[in-house]
């Protein structure tokens, strides 16, 4: 765990808006099953996150299209806004949005640190589910509680058994979350 723990400072951390939410599945990783099913809302919450892995797997054929032929490539992209709008309509109707779960977080592709009115106990484990924003990208993991006490980010959770596909999404949000800032600076400089 120590060894983790040291390597967790590999991955680069950025302040970020999520909806998070979390649940306290014990004190280990469960083998069978996935780390969305302990949230009861988790049709919407998974449409969502289906729409946006297609879109991310459609995205280099959209780009090649839109090479070829002009017209067809800004159809598409139309199209594409067109899903995107109705995504955000139903992730605006699940009730982790509704309840405003939503808070600044540090994350990065190692974890996440976070605010949760009663922390749970270090070496538990949680189902954590997060919607990214402002992209609206869903994903679902299960985290080891490494840090929990007072104040403004109470829990530090380090990712276990990350999916290869929710490290890429981490590590893209990361990414654009940094190049807006440094948009950011270099425009108020």
């Amino acid at each position: 765990m120590h060894e983790r723990s040291a390597n967790q400072r590999d991955f680069y951390r950025v302040d970020c808006h999520v909806m998070i939410s979390h649940c306290a599945v014990g004190d280990h990783v469960p083998g069978a099953r996935q780390p969305d099913s302990y949230f009861p809302d988790g049709e919407h919450f998974n449409l969502m996150r289906e729409l946006r892995r297609m879109d991310h797997d459609a995205s280099h054929l959209l780009h090649a299209l839109g090479e070829k032929d002009r017209n067809l490539g800004a159809y598409l992209a139309h199209l594409n806004r067109k899903i995107d709008a109705l995504t955000r309509h139903v992730a605006a109707l699940t009730p982790e949005m509704s309840r405003g779960s939503e808070q600044v977080v540090s994350l990065s592709e190692g974890g996440v640190s976070f605010h949760a009115p009663q922390p749970p106990a270090p070496g538990s484990v949680l189902a954590i589910r997060m919607t990214l924003l402002p992209a609206w990208v869903g994903i679902a993991v299960y985290g080891m509680v490494v840090a929990a006490g007072a104040g403004e980010r109470n829990v530090a959770v380090n990712f276990e058994q990350l999916q290869d596909a929710d490290r890429q999404i981490i590590a893209r949000h990361v990414m654009q979350v940094q190049m807006a800032e440094q948009r950011r600076a270099r425009e108020g400089a």
